[in-house]
């Protein structure tokens, strides 16, 4: 709005004021009448709404000049009704001048009534839009993840991304098998990439699916390792109720679902159990769920589980469906490809076994490319008819289509196979793997989005993002990298037909505290391997046996369990550059707090903890780690890391350049020891809900050069030391939903160059300083706010772009 906001408080006094004159008129009122009672009515008519504006306590705000007209309005109408009440009884021709006078005034303090009312309206409107929006985005943020009650698993059903191929029949079966009386479990069966999953998310978007069923359709993926209690609390949640805490058992958390869809009568559930292996956990819970009243369970997996419901076998696809699936896949951006003779393309076809995911993956990886291409191609998967096995066969098909990458992408491959590191069915966030590749292969980030762009674009991998923006500007916090798990084994099959001392990656999976031979034997070490990635359950003790690893530059640790050791030999990994530990279940673990362990890694570079417990920093001891750069947060408990904290910080980390804290729910407010970390040049805190305040020290911060604070709901101010960041180029405070205003010397900021600050929808008033900012490029906000840039600064309308939201859905809780 134009202009300085002045609230009703203002103007209730001289209304008031007129109302007791008029009161005073007494029998001298007979004289105008019925002008002055029309007056009298007219006024006593705005009082209360002028009130009401009080009352919002500038909550409606209305424009300078309206009221200044009102202002001047009341001013003659005061100083005329004074007159009036002076008039002697028998002056008649200056009561008829007054009489005129007071039917003007009416005439018009009845149009400032209308234009009030219709503000009101206005503003009223505007501030339920306000608070929709403010609902919109507190439910999407805490639905979003781990955070404090809430849980971090997909329960909505995926979108439909592709037109599939030959599954209208299999949907039509499925339909007529789950829908019959008695039937409460259905397991489609059927080996790997034969296309399962896509056939039980095209079995949820069918029409007569939705319209019986409606929104009580939840699909959940489970995996060899599922987490029953991540699973039952999804569910839970997911149909309106109270979460359940990690104290519940397991058979409790059953008995609550029990009751609640048993409540839910005669409105029934259908619950998609994606990817189920065998293994008493599974048998446990479909056992659990085939009980469960008012519900359908449809499962889908690579075994058949007769003990508890019909299965149906999913077919592969007839040779004319394949060939159909085949062509779409090479037909890239709507683009028919110049296919080689058909002939070849026929032998291709067989030869992927009317498998979906091979012919998808393989036909991406010829699509625009030679001829003499899709014969080398066409040859070997010839060379495959004689695999025994089904999966095996597949595998062997997929291998071709990572051996047809040409030798200047070869790290597309090992990229691939790094993915390979993380436990089966996890969103792997872009941030981590980014990472990865930078100490691996000297990547930066944009090489690394390059490289998992082709991958996605050759279907090795998937990649998703919460919203459009999530990769502009370097910022990956919100995007993440998902594979289907024939696409995993073959990384893992490719990285373990080397010798094991000759790896270049190791993989470990421990179940329990089963080593493999070859660790607790202490045989073949050492190893050479570059990477490291070691998995463990929730039963691991972390009782580590000793292992020589000296060229290890990247360590992946995959914690299953509450409380977590790190590996003793780490002490002799005198190349590491990069540890990441990532718990991939529902619950933080503790981390015991072994820094001695950490003095030994004088190179380490970037550490990244993923929902981990982190102890305090109280080691007095704690050595300089000269050479870290990154560290990183995500859904950690970091309080007790700061808190009655010992050890300077700055001192421990004195040439760190990025800290990234994400969806870490108890950190309230910013550590003043962060701010005295002076070489920092990129400071991220998004998502994090308690934060309520930011220290004054953060001016300390010379060289920050990107502060990006999104979506911190209960962030209120920034303070006014910010204006002191000389160097600072972008500032991110979007979806902060409590931020009234920005800091009054902001125009301080003369290196600024990106201010982004969409959704922040009770900041209406920009500082006049804004105008300040010359090398501003860009501002991305919403319409209010942006009127309000081109009122401080009209030079700045041409880097103002209006932010239109398009949040990515498909993964969130429903």
């Amino acid at each position: 709005m134009a202009g300085a906001l002045v609230g009703g408080a203002a103007l209730g006094v001289p209304f008031n004021e007129l109302a007791t004159i008029l009161k005073n008129f007494g029998e001298r009122a007979i004289s105008f009448d019925p002008v002055l009672k029309e007056t009298q009515s007219k006024v006593n008519d705005i009082i209360p709404l002028l009130k009401e504006i009080d009352d919002l306590n500038e909550a409606l705000e209305y424009p300078k000049e309206e009221m200044e007209t009102l202002r001047n309005l009341l001013e003659v109408a005061k100083k005329l009704l004074l007159r009036c009440l002076r008039l002697k009884k028998l002056d008649y021709i200056r009561k008829s001048t007054h009489t005129e006078k007071l039917r003007d005034l009416n005439t018009k303090i009845g149009s400032f009534k209308d234009v009030l009312l219709m503000q009101m309206a206005r503003d009223g409107k505007k501030t339920l839009k306000i608070a929709s929006e403010i609902k919109d985005v507190v439910l999407r943020l805490d639905s979003k993840f781990g955070l404090s009650n809430t849980v971090d698993l997909i329960v909505k059903v995926p979108e439909i991304t592709e037109e599939s191929v030959g599954l209208e029949k299999p949907v039509e079966k499925l339909k007529a098998k789950l829908f019959r009386d008695g039937v409460r479990l259905l397991v489609v069966t059927a080996p790997g990439g034969c296309g399962k999953s896509t056939l039980a998310v095209r079995f949820c978007h069918d029409k007569q699916v939705k319209n019986k069923f409606q929104r009580n359709i939840f699909f959940l993926t489970v995996s060899s390792k599922p987490d029953t209690k991540l699973i039952l609390k999804s569910i839970i949640q997911s149909l309106g109720r109270s979460v359940v805490s990690d104290s519940v058992r397991d058979d409790e958390a059953f008995r609550c679902l029990e009751l609640l869809l048993g409540q839910m009568s005669p409105n029934p559930v259908l619950i998609v159990l994606d990817d189920v292996w065998e293994g008493s956990e599974s048998n446990k819970l479909l056992e659990k769920f085939s009980r469960m009243p008012n519900c359908k369970i449809l499962v889908t997996s690579r075994f058949k589980f007769p003990a508890f419901g019909e299965s149906y076998d999913l077919e592969l696809l007839d040779h004319k469906d394949a060939k159909e699936l085949f062509h779409r896949s090479a037909s890239l951006d709507n683009r028919m490809p110049q296919f080689p003779d058909e002939q070849i393309v026929e032998k291709i076809v067989r030869g992927c076994k009317r498998f979906p995911l091979a012919l998808k993956v393989i036909a991406r990886s010829l699509s625009g490319r030679a001829a003499s291409v899709w014969k080398v191609q066409e040859r070997k998967l010839s060379r495959g008819d004689s695999i025994l096995g089904s999966e095996k066969e597949l595998l062997e098909c997929l291998k071709g289509t990572l051996d047809a990458v040409p030798d200047d992408k070869m790290v597309l491959k090992e990229c691939f196979m790094d993915l390979g590191s993380f436990p089966e069915d996890q969103r792997i966030r872009v941030a981590t793997f980014i990472d990865i590749c930078a100490v691996l292969y000297e990547q930066d980030e944009c090489e690394t989005m390059s490289n998992l762009d082709e991958l996605f674009t050759r279907t090795l991998v998937n990649t998703i993002s919460l919203r459009n923006e999530a990769h502009q500007d370097d910022y990956y916090s919100e995007s993440y990298i998902t594979q289907h798990d024939m696409l995993r084994e073959l990384a893992v099959h490719l990285t373990n037909e080397q010798l094991i001392v000759e790896r270049t990656r190791l993989l470990v999976d421990i179940n329990r505290n089963e080593f493999p031979k070859w660790w607790s034997e202490k045989k073949t070490q050492p190893m050479k391997a570059r990477l490291l990635s070691i998995t463990t359950d929730e039963m691991f003790s972390s009782c580590w046996p000793d292992m020589e690893a000296p060229e290890v530059e990247v360590l992946i640790l995959n914690p299953g369990s509450k409380t977590y050791n790190l590996p003793d030999f780490m002490k002799r990994m005198n190349r590491l550059k990069a540890l990441i530990v990532r718990n991939y279940r529902s619950f933080p673990t503790e981390l015991t707090s072994d820094y001695q362990l950490i003095n030994c890694l004088s190179r380490l570079e970037r550490i990244s903890l993923e929902r981990i417990s982190i102890p305090s920093f109280s080691d007095e001891n704690l050595k300089p780690l000269f050479h870290l750069k990154k560290l990183s947060f995500f859904m950690c408990k970091i309080d007790k890391a700061f808190t009655n904290c010992s050890t300077q910080i700055s001192s421990v980390l004195p040439n760190l350049l990025e800290i990234s804290i994400d969806f870490c729910n108890d950190l309230v407010a910013l550590p003043v020891g962060l701010c005295e970390i002076i070489t920092l040049e990129k400071l991220t805190i998004t998502n994090c809900h308690g934060l309520s305040s930011l220290p004054e020290e953060i001016g300390q911060l010379i060289n920050l050069k990107t502060l990006r604070l999104r979506s911190c709901i209960h962030l209120e101010k920034l303070p006014e030391s910010v204006s002191r960041l000389r160097e600072l180029m972008d500032l991110d405070i979007s979806h902060c939903v409590g931020l009234t205003k920005l800091p009054d010397k902001i125009g301080n900021l003369q290196k600024l160059e990106k201010l982004y600050m969409w959704s922040c929808p009770i900041m209406h008033k920009l500082p006049p300083s804004l105008r300040n900012l010359k090398n501003l490029k860009k501002v991305v906000c919403e319409g209010e706010i942006a009127k309000w840039v081109n009122i401080v600064s009209p030079r700045l309308r041409n880097v103002v772009k209006e932010h239109q939201e398009e949040v990515n859905l498909d993964w969130l809780l429903a």
